[in-house]
């Protein structure tokens, strides 16, 4: 427990003792491709918000939730540990190249939206406050565990959320029909995880390549989201 404290602390996450509440986890804003930046920034940090106070609550601790910000980078998603802000990227004003790659995973632009909006604004959003949790909670993972754990998280996160599953549901067709469109990666009789790990910055910067893992990734996490517990997953970190 002292560890994990020090931890948030360094982050500066850690606000008073929580006391014994109820966590709203009611409906969440649904997120389309039709929204405002605004509306986007509002249904993401719903997300955000209710992820930190279902933390608190479980770990016992006041952990402020991390900023979020909407803009486009080459990254996508992700937690700036630095600034201690979730990057989250924006559909309408995508870059050409990447709303290509994304057009070419469904029939339709309306589709392709909804893929994106569904991944990188709903779920990845659950899956970097996963990252949040890693490095508060100073856990050590390799690459590829890393990315396992947190969509275990978010998978978790969701089931447990009114409605979530639903949208979980609805993400696994999306990405299964996407994963039709990529190629897997890894050469023949090489390790997966040891591929994965060694080559991790070069594939990061290949959305094909990268896209396949995570897309194999979540869809193993929705896959077990019945075996999945959002308070156990965290619990068990907060005790390495």
């Amino acid at each position: 427990m002292i560890r994990m404290i020090v931890s948030f602390l360094l982050l500066g996450l850690i606000g008073l003792p929580v006391f014994a509440e109820d966590v709203d986890t009611g409906l969440l804003q649904p997120v389309s491709i039709q929204m405002s930046l605004s509306e986007v920034q509002s249904a993401t940090e719903r997300i955000v918000s209710m992820f930190a106070a279902t933390t608190s609550e479980l770990l016992g601790i006041d952990v402020a939730p991390p900023a979020v910000e909407i803009r486009n980078t080459p990254n996508l998603a992700y937690f700036d540990h630095h600034s201690g802000k979730i990057v989250l990227p924006y559909w309408p004003t995508l870059d050409a190249e990447l709303r290509a790659f994304f057009l070419d995973l469904a029939d339709t632009t309306e589709e392709a939206g909804a893929l994106f909006v569904t991944l990188f604004n709903e779920f990845l959003v659950a899956h970097e406050m996963g990252h949040w949790v890693q490095r508060g909670l100073g856990v050590a993972r390799d690459r590829y565990g890393s990315e396992w754990e947190a969509n275990n998280i978010a998978a978790a996160f969701f089931q447990a959320v009114e409605g979530g599953e639903t949208r979980l549901i609805n993400l696994h067709s999306r990405l299964i029909a996407a994963l039709e469109r990529l190629a897997d990666p890894t050469p023949i009789n090489a390790d997966e995880r040891q591929f994965f790990n060694e080559h991790y910055a070069k594939l990061a910067v290949r959305p094909a390549a990268y896209g396949y893992y995570q897309f194999c990734f979540i869809l193993d996490s929705i896959d077990a989201r019945d075996t999945l517990d959002f308070a156990t997953l965290l619990r068990q970190m907060a005790a390495e």
